[in-house]
């Protein structure tokens, strides 16, 4: 007998219908939560979200399990909760970082995760924040802690009320921070879900690699001590371009330079010491010292602590998936071979390979972007392979070549800059609007841009890592703790897939979608078969027409499909 029939799903399902293959995910993955690891893939927008909080909704209430639902961003944990609140028999938490929480100025202003921490906690310890001990609130059913206001930290709040609840939701992130890992163990779940996790392994392995940036290390070092300058004089007459330096001889140095430093100055001296003692060996090549860590265990280790493990990804192929998560695994794949009105191209007459890139590209690429703007029904999308990429769109002039409001994904921008910017784009969509991102930031895969919220999606250039030494330290790690025979690749392809895919989130979206670089056609067997069935190869030039040929044949079916937005059941975001 099934799982779904004897699951009732109908009476946890808080939509009039499903969508088309929705049945079949929630199936599969009642399916999949009966031990092991599992992998399903399905494509986005299928309605993946409410699929999983049904399974949580009747297993919780059938066998009092637990659940921690794992997404890749904060965005999305938001979307989790909006969602939770229309199935009345969840009880489902989410759990946020003090980054996110942190409602004490003195801590909030501080960017760096561990100086924040030992901030905090000086001031827990002192007596000093007003916000600790936290007044425990009254427990919501769906409960988002961001959401509150008052005078007790909503940090430690969320913390202290945790066991009440059948199901956490967090970013995934989280799942290797040790403060609010020992939380988890101590909630007990049984299952753990998560979803995007094609991302799961390169965050396991920024555990192991670190960069500090020298410059802004260089600003706190030369004022104290005269050998942290001369070290740096000494790399840069020398002409090498990395530099292998003993650990014990630099943690030597900066004790030696930090001695003598003020007491503000307490915190950083033991951030940086504990990254360089946490560290077996490090690498000086500028702008990034590169610290490669030591890690115990292992990800798969870490999967296995859970009664069940079900990882969903639109984007993971069975081949890589088990290249990926070494051991045995179950895969199952939800597939649908047309999902919206798409048409896909490969331009191959242009690249942003390093050695040809050239004022006069940039310039040819946006003077055609920019054109390619004034065919676009609704909100276009541009996911540039690196910020240099971006830069160099920017540099061209392309700012004064578009009529239409641009928006601007920027390096350092903070998750709540950027979730105002996102919010502010998406209201642009009548009139049309650009957002100028990279591929794998948050912007181009934890955000939905549903109908005209974005209807076409430029994907320029392919993510390639540098050929230095902290590109090789990245691709011997992917080969040390993986199976794949080319992870460079198939993760620069990833990135691309994911942002080609957001404007297309249901069978009723539209896509024109663009991969500006003749280098995508060794991606052709990692796009969704919906995306690749008809993919075109056109010139740089060919773009326009095509993308005119495009909305002028859908357009009425774009306004028809806007103003029928509203009695459409909002069942599914990613």
């Amino acid at each position: 007998m099934s799982s779904l029939s004897v699951c009732r799903i109908e009476e946890h399902f808080p939509y009039p219908k499903m969508r088309r293959g929705q049945a079949e995910f929630i199936d599969a993955v009642l399916r999949s939560l009966k031990g092991g690891i599992n992998v399903i893939e399905a494509p986005s927008g299928l309605g993946k979200t409410s699929g999983v909080l049904s399974a949580i909704s009747c297993l919780s209430e059938l066998e009092g399990a637990k659940f921690i639902y794992a997404v890749r961003t904060h965005s999305q944990v938001s979307r989790v909760m909006e969602e939770c609140i229309k199935f009345p028999r969840i009880r489902m938490i989410a759990l946020r970082g003090k980054g996110e929480l942190c409602i004490n100025w003195k801590v909030r202003r501080i960017k760096n995760n561990f100086l924040m921490n030992m901030k905090c906690e000086e001031l827990r310890k002192l007596g000093n924040c007003p916000y600790y001990p936290s007044k425990i609130k009254e427990a919501r059913r769906c409960h988002d802690p961001i959401l509150l206001k008052g005078d007790s930290c909503p940090y430690y709040a969320s913390l202290g009320i945790i066991n009440g609840y059948d199901a956490v939701v967090l970013c995934y992130p989280y799942l290797f921070e040790e403060e609010l890992y020992s939380v988890l163990k101590g909630f007990n779940p049984d299952y753990l879900i998560i979803d995007e996790a094609h991302n799961l392994r390169k965050f396991w392995l920024s555990r192991i690699i670190v960069t500090v940036e020298l410059e802004k290390l260089g600003r706190v070092l030369s004022s104290l001590c005269e050998r942290w300058a001369d070290l740096m004089r000494s790399l840069q007459r020398s002409g090498v371009q990395s530099l292998e330096v003993p650990r014990n001889y630099l943690i030597y140095l900066l004790r030696e330079c930090l001695s003598s430093a003020p007491k503000s100055f307490e915190h950083f001296s033991k951030w940086i010491l504990s990254e360089l003692e946490g560290s077996k060996r490090i690498i000086l090549e500028p702008p990034d010292m590169i610290l490669l860590k030591e890690v115990d265990g292992s990800l798969e280790d870490s999967l296995k602590r859970f009664k069940s493990v079900l990882l969903i990804s639109g984007t993971w192929s069975e081949e890589v998936a088990r290249g990926e998560i070494l051991g045995e695994l179950n895969y199952e794949r939800i597939s649908l071979d047309r999902w919206g009105e798409v048409a896909s191209f490969i331009v191959r007459d242009f690249t942003t390979r390093f050695e040809e890139r050239s004022r006069l590209e940039f310039y040819r690429v946006a003077s055609t972007l920019a054109e390619l703007s004034e065919a676009v029904v609704g909100n276009m999308g541009i996911f540039a392979s690196s910020y240099e990429v971006l830069q160099g769109v920017l540099d061209a002039g392309f700012e004064n070549m578009v009529e239409r409001p641009l928006f601007i994904e920027r390096k350092d921008m903070d998750s709540h800059e950027l979730s105002r910017m996102i919010s502010e784009f998406k209201s642009m969509s009548p009139i049309g609007a650009i957002l100028l991102g990279v591929q794998g930031g948050r912007s181009s895969e934890g955000e939905d841009f549903p109908g005209l919220q974005m209807t076409a999606s430029i994907v320029l250039g392919l993510q390639l890592s540098k050929p230095n030494t902290l590109g090789r330290v990245q691709e011997i790690s992917w080969k040390k703790y993986t199976k794949l025979e080319d992870p460079v690749l198939i993760n620069a392809c990833r990135s691309a897939v994911q942002a080609a895919a957001r404007p297309v989130r249901s069978q009723d979206d539209i896509g024109f979608i663009a991969f500006v670089d003749r280098r995508f056609s060794y991606c052709l067997s990692m796009m969704p078969p919906w995306m690749r069935r008809g993919i075109r190869y056109v010139r740089l030039e060919d773009l326009v027409p095509s993308a005119q040929e495009f909305f002028n044949r859908r357009s009425p079916i774009i306004f028809k499909g806007t103003d029928a937005a509203e009695d459409i059941p909002p069942s599914s975001e990613s």
